[in-house]
């Protein structure tokens, strides 16, 4: 019997030296984009250095009690019994007890820590989810697009995300990073992009849905794109101009449709201190809107707000007179996906 544990014994070196081998050197892991990605990666390679010696342990007896005592045919009688050792239970208990608290401490407790962070961040980033694809919003600079996901490099994001109708969930491959994306609630998730890149330079580099959100979920990807501080300035800037939607006034009987929770127009116009009217048609079935007015972007000095409901369905208000300016018009229920500039003139 000793013979085999020496074999064993051998064995179980020999393994154990190939898959730390394997594990410290083989490319186990997509391309990483962010800090958050590292400190995720490193957590996962150490829980695998760990597991390697007791996976190569288990294998190396298996192969050793196949070789030396299988059988051929039915067993002709019951094995000796085995009886325990309380020194080797004792062992085993405390060895397994200090190797659990010390995961928990690191990279458990640790990483987690160094993924979540301080509670700041150098910009923040709004998300919104709908049935099936993603408004990008950067509030700081006015901008919001559905097309791609740009960060500057180096900067530390705060991703406030949220859904306008079912759960789906973020998740950008590349940062190792997920969180869900509920109705009515805004989740909050922080990465720090390390590197520049595009998804035609990685695959992982998108935004998915990772959470089955009806037919078209499995679509319901965007690109992201990490550059430098200028080239992000510098996109902003021509999101903004080409964003900034330009009209004339055309009469007092305005219209607007709600339809794949986005306005039918990114521009209304009416003249001035004249009494106006606004049809608000809602051709989205089952899922609210409304169509608000106000003299600045936040929505804190509102001079009309339409009633909330379902599609299909239109309601006309009368609205005014206004002096002249430039006013805002907004669905209060998706305020970041679906509001316009309305001038007054």
């Amino acid at each position: 019997m000793k013979r085999e544990w020496l074999i064993a014994g051998a064995l179980w070196l020999l393994l154990t030296a190939l898959g730390e081998l394997l594990v410290w050197n083989a490319p186990i892991f997509p391309g990483g984009f962010a800090r958050e990605a590292d400190v995720s990666d490193s957590a996962f390679r150490l829980l695998m250095r760990l597991a390697v010696p007791v996976f190569a342990f288990v294998l190396a007896v298996l192969l050793v009690s196949v070789a030396r005592f299988r059988t051929r045919g039915a067993p002709g009688e019951d094995g000796p019994p085995v009886r325990g050792n309380r020194a080797v239970h004792g062992l085993w208990l405390a060895v397994t007890t200090a190797l659990t608290i010390v995961l928990i401490v690191n990279p458990g407790l640790v990483g987690l820590s160094e993924i979540r962070g301080e509670p700041r961040a150098d910009m923040v980033v709004r998300v919104e989810a709908a049935q099936w694809f993603w408004t990008i919003t950067y509030p700081d600079a006015g901008v919001s697009t559905t097309e791609e996901l740009v960060l500057p490099v180096g900067r530390r994001v705060r991703f406030e995300v949220t859904s306008v109708d079912v759960i789906h969930a973020f998740w950008v491959p590349a940062f190792r990073l997920k969180i869900d994306a509920v109705p009515g609630r805004t989740s909050v998730i922080y990465a720090t992009p390390d590197r520049t890149g595009s998804s035609d330079e990685d695959f992982n580099l998108r935004l998915q849905c990772a959470e089955l959100c009806g037919i078209g979920h499995a679509a319901m990807a965007i690109p992201v794109r990490i550059v430098d501080q200028a080239e992000f300035e510098a996109w902003l800037r021509d999101q903004a101009r080409a964003g900034a939607p330009t009209c004339a006034p055309s009469g007092t009987e305005l219209r607007v449709t709600a339809l794949n929770i986005a306005f039918d127009a990114r521009c209304l116009a009416a003249p001035a201190r004249q009494p106006l009217t606004i049809a608000f048609e809602n051709l989205d079935v089952g899922i609210q809107h409304n169509v608000s007015v106000a003299r600045d972007e936040e929505f804190e000095d509102t001079v009309f707000a339409g009633d909330i409901f379902e599609g299909s369905e239109t309601r006309t208000y009368r609205v005014g007179p206004l002096a002249a300016g430039n006013y805002f018009f907004r669905c209060d229920v998706h305020p970041t996906s679906m509001v316009g500039v309305f001038v007054v003139a």
